[in-house]
């Protein structure tokens, strides 16, 4: 079975607004923190520029005339290699994001599914969080949630069992009736 490649990617965005959200400010740091540094490395090549530029002035200094033609032809170059430096690390960090904010928000999207079925009354078994996944400790505590409601469930379709049992001899069978309803009902609710 082949994966059409565009379905994987929609994987990792569970939450998009929450991912999105987290991937614009990596986006917004690191482009700030490249320009930064990337005006620094270019501030300190043009006045490193302009010095030679002065010294080249004296037709005897061959070194300096030398320096200053590669000074001018390497601007442009420095340039486009800050430019593109900051585009590609900017590109691999809200890549980065994305994968770490699936992390987060797959456990999260994961629980937030099991509490509508708990409020429709559905209390089947949980699967475990995949290693990779951020919030196990949290998810220990819903599933330890989880499982006192489903001991509670099990407890009262015992019950049920018992008071329907107990309503029978009592010759009360509608009560009993209705008992037993209430027992597979609990009991349907931990498949």
């Amino acid at each position: 079975m082949t994966r059409h490649p565009n379905r994987r990617i929609k994987n990792f965005l569970l939450d998009r607004e929450y991912q999105f959200r987290y991937v614009a400010q990596m986006v917004a740091v690191s482009a700030g923190l490249t320009g930064g540094l990337g005006w620094l490395v270019y501030h300190f090549n043009a006045e490193a520029s302009r010095v030679v530029g002065l010294r080249a002035m004296d037709p005897t200094d061959d070194v300096a005339q030398m320096l200053h033609q590669q000074f001018s032809r390497s601007d442009h170059l420095l340039l486009a290699a800050l430019v593109a430096f900051g585009v590609l690390l900017t590109a691999v960090l809200a890549a980065w994001q994305v994968v770490t904010t699936h992390k987060v928000a797959g456990p999260l999207y994961y629980i937030s599914y099991q509490v509508k079925r708990i409020g429709d009354g559905y209390l089947g078994t949980l699967h475990p969080l995949r290693k990779g996944d951020m919030l196990h400790g949290f998810f220990e505590t819903f599933r330890e949630m989880h499982e006192s409601l489903r001991k509670r469930a099990r407890a009262e379709a015992t019950q049920f069992e018992r008071l329907a049992v107990r309503a029978e001899q009592a010759g009360l069978a509608d009560v009993a009736e209705e008992l037993r309803a209430l027992q597979k009902q609990r009991e349907e609710s931990l498949k």
